[in-house]
Parts: structure tokens; sequence; C-alpha cells
């Protein structure tokens, strides 16, 4: 099997939940090219997903070694040290390097958003998912995001009519269902 189809095996693994099967094969790209960030990311990617962000880390920052514009590597890091350490101020580090090297991404400002809800700065928040909503208009979680932001600042209108767009983009997110119950029943 040449290199490519490797990769390629080695993602549709990944894709179809088979995380261990995936990782041998990164593990046998890497071999074969020690300085290949995106083997690196997918390594780290199946870490992350197994949720043993010690070693999902580690490869994230491998692979931002060698490539400092590998900005899922970047986010990826981000949105562990928001989520699951809790260490906003490497998360900020790791999220103003991704919006150097991609202004236009909007993971990014998702990510700061959600960084800026977490410490309840909520105009920072609105300010943040606003950009991300502007760079990617189809993303239904930056919706419900700000829409949260909305109700945390006590913007019930804002707050459900974006919850209704989230909605609109994806009719299964939950989340945003029981957020416009909750302030209909709050509000009402």
């Amino acid at each position: 099997m040449n290199l490519m189809e490797t990769v390629s095996e080695a993602n549709s693994l990944f894709y179809n939940g088979k995380y261990k099967e995936a990782l041998s094969l990164y593990y046998k790209i890497l071999a074969e090219d020690l300085s290949n960030s995106y083997s690196y990311y997918s390594i780290g990617l199946v870490y992350d997903v197994l949720k043993d962000y010690e070693l999902a880390i580690s490869y994230y920052k491998k692979s931002i070694d060698l490539d400092s514009n590998n900005i899922r590597s970047i986010n990826n890091l981000a949105r562990i040290y928001i989520d699951v350490i809790k260490n906003f101020d490497i998360a900020k580090i790791y999220l103003n390097q991704a919006i150097k090297v991609s202004p236009q991404d909007a993971e990014a400002y998702n990510l700061y958003g959600n960084l800026w809800i977490l410490n309840n700065d909520y105009d920072l928040a609105i300010k943040y998912l606003k950009k991300s909503i502007s760079l990617d208009e189809k993303y239904f979680k930056n919706y419900y995001d700000i829409a949260v932001a909305y109700s945390a600042n006590n913007n019930k209108e804002n707050a459900i009519s974006n919850a209704k767009i989230s909605l609109e983009l994806n009719p299964q997110f939950s989340p945003a269902q029981k957020l416009i119950q909750n302030l209909s029943w709050v509000f009402s």
C-alpha cells in the first residue's frame, strides 16, 4: 500500500470510529516521515477523541513545531485548554496564534467567544462570536453560542432569535431547542 492509500485508509478508519486501528496506521505513516506535521496532528486527534488529552497535547504541539501554521492543531490545543484543562491564559496564547496565522478562521473566533462566556464576559463573547458568524454563516453552533451569551446578558430577544437560526441550520441540535424552551419559560 502506498502512502496516500495508507493515509486514506487511516482516515477512513478514524471516521468510522475505529480509532485504535487508525492510530496504528498513523504511526506507520509517521515512521516513514518523522517531519510530517499532518501525521502528528492525526495522532493528536485520535488521542483527543479517546480523551487522552496529555498525549493529544503532545502530538498537537509536535505538529505545530513542524508547521507553525497548522491551524487545526492550534485550535484543538486552544479547545483542550478551554474545555478540559480550564487554563484560559494558555488558551488565549493559542487563540492569538490562530488568529495571527489565519485571520479568517471562524473556529478560532468561536473558541475565543466560548472562552469569554466561561469567564462571564458576555460582551466580549458576543464580539468574538459575531466575528465567527461573519466568517461562517452556516455553522449552527456559532448561533447557539451567541444565543447563550445573549441569554446570560439578559437579552432574551437576541438569544431566542439566534437559537432559532441554530435550529434552522441543524434541526436536531437539542441544546438550542432546550435553550429556547428555557428562555420561553423563564421570560413568559
